[in-house]
């Protein structure tokens, strides 16, 4: 599955300066160490209306869901693939004269909102929650961070209260068998679904 993490850096600069909004890079894709299936972390400082814009002008979303700890943070799948952290700041101490950051908003003074995500996220109930793990886990996997894609997958067994977890020598395979037994209990949504078993295919 080809995903497009570049074209949308590309996209929130210009979104960022159009709107008049500060936007700052993060994670792997500031350090330079991002694989083809990273996540794009940033940091928003802005209004309700310029989030929502942001994240809808891009694409459609196909999973919208939120991290618990720490909390403020949207985790935002797009249809196209390309997975997005999304960091709500509420105030800040240094801002500059540039609307994007190519620099660490952690260098600086700032809280994060820890309210604001509610006004996006598509659904809250705990299987929706555990549904995001499948993504983390998959991802992290083919990162070459097998053993904390493993630990995550786990999180799933745990959960559906499984009797058999899985480990490294059967990962490849079981997940798919995971996510089967997941969604006859809590059907997915349709698109988020094929971005899972897309992924699963590089497994071949």
């Amino acid at each position: 599955m080809k995903t497009n993490q570049q074209e949308f850096i590309r996209y929130i600069s210009a979104f960022a300066r159009e709107n008049k909004i500060h936007i700052w890079l993060g994670g792997s894709f500031l350090k330079g160490t991002a694989t083809p299936y990273s996540d794009v972390d940033i940091s928003i400082f802005g209004g309700s209306d310029l989030i929502k814009k942001l994240i809808y002008d891009y694409g459609k979303p196909a999973f919208i869901s939120r991290t618990s700890n720490p909390a403020g943070i949207l985790i935002v799948i797009y249809e196209d693939g390309v997975p997005v952290d999304i960091e709500i700041v509420e105030s800040t101490s240094t801002i500059g004269i540039e609307y994007f950051h190519s620099e660490d908003i952690r260098l600086h003074e700032y809280r994060r909102d820890k309210n604001l995500y509610r006004n996006f996220v598509l659904r809250d109930d705990i299987p929706y929650q555990i549904s995001r793990l499948f993504h983390r886990s998959l991802t992290k996997y083919l990162s070459g961070k097998e053993e904390i894609g493993i630990s995550v997958a786990n999180e799933i067994v745990t959960f559906l209260d499984l009797p058999d977890f899985i480990n490294s020598a059967n990962y490849t395979t079981e997940i798919g068998h995971l996510l089967d037994c997941f969604s006859e209990l809590y059907p997915l949504e349709t698109e988020y679904e094929r971005i899972l078993r897309n992924l699963m295919d590089f497994f071949g």
